[in-house]
């Protein structure tokens, strides 16, 4: 595909896909590239549908008129809990945010309303805050890491842990401001719409690695102690983790 496809054509795309394969749909909502404006050419459809109820939450790949269609389905019910069980511990609600940012391409219903409201205020609401011993956590794994790129001589080695480090720090910025995070492209979007100044430090300490070695560890040092900072900073001396007691096997015989 080399033609960035306008939004009525997708649009137009998913309103046949519904109409023909899933027509008790409730609402049917069009996120992803397609709802910000970000599409390309290979961008594939994200379309979220509500029943008014499903046996299981399920999700389907499947191709409609050339196009690669990436299905969600949920009841009320199954939404809440992917995105209050599942989704929301780790710091990411990618279904939330399909809600918030999209479309409902079918006429407004009851259920609409209320899977609305419920996105929109687990938007706002953030995610759970960091505990100490999560925290302790990122800053120690955060900090042997950081240890890892100065010293490594290696540019292939050298150039893994930093991508092991870039989402570390990303992720760690900003679930310490109250902000969701993400993965992937998502990450550098939510980063750099909540400290672009870390985003450009972050994303140039990337490209230094990957192109010039001593210059990269250094700009890295600089990024991670300016992120680590207002959490407490780097963390080795006197970090443990103690194992659950019953992590043990039985005794043999």
């Amino acid at each position: 595909m080399t033609t960035i496809p306008t939004y009525d054509a997708i649009r137009a795309i998913a309103a046949r896909l519904v109409r023909q394969q899933h027509p008790t749909a409730v609402a049917a909502i069009i996120g992803g590239s397609f709802a910000t404006g970000r599409q390309t050419a290979s961008s594939d459809i994200d379309l979220l549908l509500l029943f008014d109820h499903v046996d299981c939450a399920w999700r389907d790949t499947l191709v409609a008129e050339g196009r690669t269609v990436e299905v969600f389905g949920h009841d009320l019910a199954t939404f809440t809990y992917f995105c209050k069980e599942i989704d929301a511990p780790g710091g990411k609600v990618p279904l939330v945010t399909m809600v918030v940012e999209g479309e409902n391409i079918l006429p407004a219903t009851d259920a609409y309303t209320r899977l609305h409201g419920l996105a929109h205020a687990i938007d706002r609401a953030g995610p759970p805050v960091l505990d100490v011993e999560h925290l302790q956590r990122r800053r120690y794994a955060i900090t042997t890491a950081l240890e890892d790129l100065v010293d490594s001589t290696h540019p292939g080695e050298a150039l893994a842990v930093a991508c092991q480090l870039y989402e570390a720090l990303a992720d760690l910025h900003l679930r310490a401001a109250g902000q969701w995070s993400g993965g992937g492209k998502h990450l550098f979007r939510r980063l750099q719409a909540c400290d672009a100044a870390i985003a450009a430090q972050l994303d140039g300490a990337m490209r230094l690695a990957a192109s010039d070695l001593p210059a990269g560890q250094r700009a890295f040092a600089d990024v991670t102690a300016a992120v680590l900072a207002p959490v407490g900073g780097p963390l080795l001396d006197g970090f443990t983790l103690p194992a659950p007691a019953h992590w043990r096997s039985a005794p043999a015989g």
